[in-house]
């Protein structure tokens, strides 16, 4: 599977004025005419369109996404700003934060007597079932690990790559796979719920756990294009739709894209407990908050994201999402900023929608193990 795209950035364009612009009442505080017009900082934005590509002069393009009908695109708040009267121009978005849903737990365990607190995954369950993780990377664990054939480095698309494939400095990645398709670790069972499923690392977040809207679409793009190796995605992150942003959202397009053309697409519902995140509230994806399994009785998890969205309600189920038990690299960031939530040498616990997407991913590639069509 190769490590980079098809995508190819596309070179600089000659700055041409883009007419005509409506300005935003925030442009309008434009300096005294009298004064020297200071350097304008160029911002970044994610468009969607329809149909043909859009000519769009004056912007730098950088990166072509046709196969989630989105573009990468880089310049003035004034060109921006003309963006949405160019045909078929669908929805534009300020390149702004994505953030991971999921943190580490010092919560206690599971009620033994109910045998909650034990790995679900029987050995090979899953076999055959592709899962692509959307996140920081994944690093070789005793749980998964390149060598087995488990584990495939598939995109990275952040500003931060790591030699050695695309390994997690951040953690939040590694957790989520061993959570989905993790093997035996300290020779006990399985820590995860489908162990013989494959993970393709899609890695779209810094060493640091930091990412963007279009780092995350671009990550996207490569799942919809290689839709026909790829049976789950999941997206353990939440996205909040930024004022300005005009139209449709472009992770949620991105996301119905994936899931058009074949992809069970798993997203987490957010740690907000009155709002879902996007791409959350679309139909097309299996939207998944947080239950809290630690009293031996379940319940939602106080802090998981609902709405309703289009008179739907969203999440369209909860999963185990408090003190679930997965592995976390020793030098990772998580893990290095919160030595309480480790609960064996191996096992940490972390707690979140984004620990409730990972089961439900893990749940869907069994499934879908049994019936494949």
């Amino acid at each position: 599977m190769p490590s980079r795209p098809s995508e190819t950035p596309v070179p600089q364009t000659a700055r041409r004025p883009l007419l005509p612009v409506l300005l935003g009442a925030a442009l309008l505080a434009a300096s005294p005419t009298a004064a020297p017009s200071p350097a304008v900082a160029e911002l970044r934005a994610v468009v969607t369109y329809d149909g043909a590509l859009p000519s769009l002069p004056g912007l730098d393009v950088l990166h072509v996404l046709p196969s989630v009908g989105a573009l990468v695109v880089q310049g003035t708040p004034l060109e921006l700003a003309g963006l949405p009267r160019v045909a078929g121009v669908r929805g534009v978005a300020p390149d702004t934060e994505v953030r991971f849903t999921g943190r580490a737990s010092t919560a206690p365990a599971v009620a033994a007597a109910a045998g909650l607190d034990a790995p679900a995954g029987r050995p090979g369950a899953g076999a055959g079932v592709r899962i692509a993780v959307v996140d920081t990377g994944v690093t070789d664990t005793a749980a998964l690990n390149r060598a087995s054939g488990r584990l495939v480095d598939a995109i990275d698309t952040s500003t931060t790559p790591r030699r050695g494939g695309l390994v997690d400095g951040y953690g939040h990645g590694t957790f989520m796979a061993s959570v989905i398709a993790g093997g035996p670790v300290d020779g006990g069972p399985p820590v995860g719920v489908a162990p013989g499923a494959t993970v393709l690392v899609v890695r779209v977040a810094q060493a640091d756990g930091t990412t963007r809207l279009s780092q995350v679409v671009r990550g996207l793009d490569w799942v919809a294009r290689n839709a026909a190796r790829v049976d789950v995605a999941n997206l353990s992150l939440s996205h909040t739709r930024p004022a300005e942003a005009y139209g449709a959202d472009p992770l949620t397009d991105a996301v119905e894209r994936v899931r058009d053309a074949g992809v069970t697409v798993v997203v987490s519902a957010g740690n907000d407990p009155d709002l879902v995140g996007d791409p959350g509230f679309t139909p097309r994806a299996l939207t998944v908050g947080a239950a809290d399994l630690t009293t031996g009785t379940a319940s939602v998890a106080p802090f998981s994201g609902s709405a309703v969205v289009a008179g739907v309600l969203k999440p369209d189920l909860v999963a185990n999402g408090v003190g679930v038990l997965g592995v976390l690299p020793p030098r990772s960031m998580i893990a290095r900023e919160n030595p309480d939530a480790r609960a064996t040498a191996t096992l940490w616990r972390g707690t979140g929608t984004s620990q409730a997407a990972a089961v439900t991913s893990g749940a869907a590639a069994l499934l879908l193990a049994q019936h494949p069509d």
